[in-house]
């Protein structure tokens, strides 16, 4: 570290993810900035596969690694404020642990900043890549709508503080960092985007077998949407958590018109996949996933709240 410590402070939350965690931390400690400016956090959030031997090997690198870890799961939003604590530099890169960067991703999120009159959020493009190969050029369009995705986000830590960091009740997948961004942007923070900051998402077409896990998954993002809700009332955020008419018909066209169930559409996206039409492939799978993501959203607002 420098004589006033690190300047970014790299927040990696993980979970049973050891398969890719030791390629995605490699390429964090392999970066164009000297190793001294920054550190890497890598919160194990009660992992039960070989996560804690991945991360503690990690560690023997030439940057700083630190380990916090979880006796047990306690979700994305615990974990990353576990790392926002631990962090010892005023500037946080968040980068989830099945993302992939190039050894300029740091040096991209940190002049973002030096740039900066005031304190912004920074952030970069998040592509879609089915292995863990990262493709020689990044793609020509290169956009983020979101105002925050944590796959690929920088930001002051007094920042999160001041908005009380990430809201611990999204125990399970989805949204909290969309809350996140709607506090900050609330605050007036501005966002700023550059496109060379690139993440890549190592997303594989899901299996036949692996189905039921992605609907599950698709379940929690419907209980957790209608906490967004919640929280946050209004067309803003039912255009969020794609809660609009307009996008209905548009899930609607994606999957299919009904067509794509969740017999055929492995099948299909299978199909395409072996034929390198790996973006059709996904677009395939989300549009029957989001389709049940739809209905449970429906399903689980019909309930009554503690009911």
């Amino acid at each position: 570290m420098t004589a006033s410590g690190p300047r970014l402070s790299v927040i990696t939350p993980t979970y049973n993810d050891a398969s890719i965690l030791h390629d995605a931390v490699a390429r964090l400690t392999h970066q164009t900035l000297a190793p001294d400016t920054y550190e890497v956090i890598v919160v194990d959030d009660g992992s039960t596969d070989a996560t804690p031997d991945v991360a503690r090997r990690a560690a023997a690198g030439p940057v700083r690694v630190r380990i916090v870890r979880f006796d047990t799961n306690r979700g994305r939003s615990a974990a990353r404020n576990a790392g926002i604590r631990a962090a010892e530099a005023p500037l946080v890169v968040f980068v989830d642990s099945d993302i992939l960067v190039r050894p300029e991703f740091l040096h991209y999120h940190l002049a973002m900043h030096e740039a900066a009159a005031t304190p912004v959020l920074g952030r970069g493009p998040v592509i879609l890549i089915p292995t863990r190969e990262v493709p020689p050029r990044d793609p020509i369009a290169r956009m983020s709508p979101a105002f925050l995705d944590t796959a690929n986000a920088s930001i002051q830590r007094q920042l999160l503080i001041d908005v009380g960091m990430f809201d611990e009740g999204f125990r399970v997948y989805g949204w909290e960092d969309f809350d996140l961004g709607l506090r900050l942007g609330a605050r007036g923070v501005r966002r700023v985007f550059d496109a060379r900051a690139v993440a890549y998402h190592v997303q594989p077409v899901p299996a036949v077998d692996a189905l039921p896990r992605h609907l599950a998954k698709e379940e929690e993002r419907a209980r957790t949407a209608l906490y967004l809700l919640r929280k946050h009332p209004g067309r803003q955020t039912r255009w969020l958590i794609q809660d609009t008419g307009l996008q209905r018909a548009v899930h609607f066209v994606l999957g299919g018109a009904g067509l794509l169930t969740l017999r055929n559409a492995p099948r299909l996206a299978g199909w395409l996949q072996s034929h390198g039409y790996y973006t059709l492939a996904n677009v395939v799978i989300r549009g029957v996933l989001n389709r049940h993501y739809l209905a449970s959203l429906d399903r689980f607002r019909a309930v009554p709240e503690g009911g």
